[in-house]
């Protein structure tokens, strides 16, 4: 019960304090709008883990993967794409010099991409600051040349210029240059989660006492992995807990159907890789081992030239 109390504080506090919402554009197909610059990230990072502020984002694409669907049959297209918008309105320093935040921004990128790639018709960045350009043009390098020729950051003066190329004013929120109000509210609330605020820290969790059960207790140095063999019955779950002292580290799961294979490279991927930054809220997850054997539990930090992470966990296997 205390889990699903956690699970659930999370989501609450996602769906106050993270503003987004779905809107149409002069076709009638989706917009997905990002408020990404009123949220506080240092209160959500201390609020939720970071794999459900991506799981949270990813739900937000299906459901606008879901309205393209539907607008598909409307249209009698084979399939309609949607258009993303992010405004960075309110954006801070905390969100460029926050490490977790821009560690979990980048995993949910690159997620994005490679799962979504024909999604998108459009990303417009509108009321991006000069840093937040800055920004950009470092995460460039991990983006593929169809998602970057995708891109529009009109200068600050001229977005609502470059939202009116897209939308249709009459039937946008005033507060965003358009036309529509709901009672008076230039924001449209039926429609857009504002999500503006600093999160109450009611919903922070201590990093000194949120994972004190611990089994195990190890330093993954830089360059390095931490390596777990586990042999298992056929249906077994296995779940884990995991959580670093500082930054973030790599996970995933492999599959040796030879019990006998030398590297990674030579395993089948079961639980797929996934870098997140865990040292404020743990991370916990589960699946189902279909196949008897052995499995390899991977935690990552082949990637840091300099970090070493201690890192506290505890794997469980039950047994059907």
């Amino acid at each position: 019960m205390k889990g699903a109390s956690k699970m659930l504080d999370a989501f609450n506090c996602l769906e106050k304090y993270c503003g987004y919402g779905y809107l149409s554009d002069k076709e009638g197909n989706p917009i997905l709008m990002s408020l990404l610059g009123n949220m506080d990230v240092e209160g959500m990072l201390k609020s939720v883990a970071t794999a459900d502020y991506i799981k949270f984002s990813l739900v937000a694409i299906e459901k606008g993967i879901q309205l393209c669907e539907e607008r598909a049959k409307q249209t009698g297209k084979p399939f309609e794409q949607m258009m993303l918008v992010f405004d960075l309105d309110h954006i801070s320093a905390a969100h460029f010099s926050c490490r977790q935040f821009a560690s979990s921004f980048t995993t949910l990128i690159m997620l994005f991409q490679e799962h979504y790639p024909l999604v998108l018709k459009k990303v417009l960045i509108i009321r991006a600051p000069e840093m937040a350009r800055l920004a950009y043009s470092t995460i460039t390098s991990l983006l593929s040349e169809s998602i970057t020729s995708l891109i529009e950051m009109p200068s600050e003066s001229d977005w609502k210029r470059a939202l009116e190329k897209y939308v249709s004013l009459d039937a946008w929120p005033m507060h965003w240059g358009g036309q529509l109000a709901e009672n008076g509210d230039p924001i449209c609330p039926s429609k857009i989660r504002y999500g503006l605020g600093p999160v109450p820290d009611t919903y922070y969790v201590n990093p000194d006492t949120v994972f004190p059960d611990y089994d195990q207790l190890t330093t993954v140095y830089a360059g390095d992995k931490h390596l777990i063999q586990i042999r298992v019955k056929e249906n077994s779950k296995i779940s884990w807990q995991y959580m670093t002292t500082d930054e973030d580290i790599g996970f995933a799961i492999h599959y040796d159907p030879t019990m006998s294979a030398d590297n990674l490279t030579e395993m089948e991927p079961i639980y797929p890789y996934i870098r997140l930054e865990c040292s404020t809220v743990p991370i916990s997850g589960g699946f189902t081992a279909e196949k008897p054997g052995t499995y390899i539990i991977e935690f990552d930090n082949y990637y840091s030239w300099f970090s070493a992470k201690k890192l506290r966990y505890n794997i469980e296997i039950d047994e059907c």
